[in-house]
């Protein structure tokens, strides 16, 4: 018994000990890896995407959105209005043009299946109260794909 209790208690802590792991981003050197795949067209929806996010949102290449992005795209993201004029709108706010970075900050990964691609992020955090303390948690952003074109998107944010 008293083994049992031992091993159950070893257990549980290194459970907890694991579970601070920070999400560490993929080196920037291969990021061009992620946008590969056996299936042409995933590899083309991946490539999509990773423009897309270079370009438009941190680029803010607002006048490029059409080349990218469907008229009747679904947004699903609480802030933001959907179509592409709710979208345009949105980061209009922002400011103007950016230089267009040759990759992307904090990417952990890009998955691609059917219609869909999902690119992961470090999402760098402080906890609440007087005593706050950086972690790192995920971010996601997934995007529906039609004709060549987004179609949709989800994330994870909240009003």
């Amino acid at each position: 018994m008293k083994k049992s209790i031992f091993i159950f208690t070893f257990l549980l802590f290194n459970i907890n000990l694991n579970a601070s792991i920070p999400v560490s981003p993929i080196p920037i050197e291969k990021q061009e890896h992620l946008l590969k795949s056996h299936d042409p067209k995933l590899a083309e929806n991946k490539k999509l995407v990773y423009d897309f996010y270079r370009i438009i949102l941190y680029g803010l290449r607002l006048e490029q959105v059409p080349k990218y992005m469907r008229e009747d795209y679904i947004q699903h993201n609480p802030n933001v209005e959907t179509g592409m004029n709710g979208f345009i709108d949105f980061f209009k706010k922002l400011g103007g043009p950016r230089t267009i970075p040759n990759f992307i900050a904090n990417l952990v990964s890009i998955q691609a299946e059917g219609d869909y691609v999902t690119m992961s992020f470090v999402n760098n955090r402080q906890t609440s109260g007087s005593n706050k303390e950086s972690y790192t948690t995920t971010w996601f952003d997934m995007f529906r794909i039609q004709d060549g074109k987004i179609a949709e998107h989800w994330d994870c944010d909240t009003k």
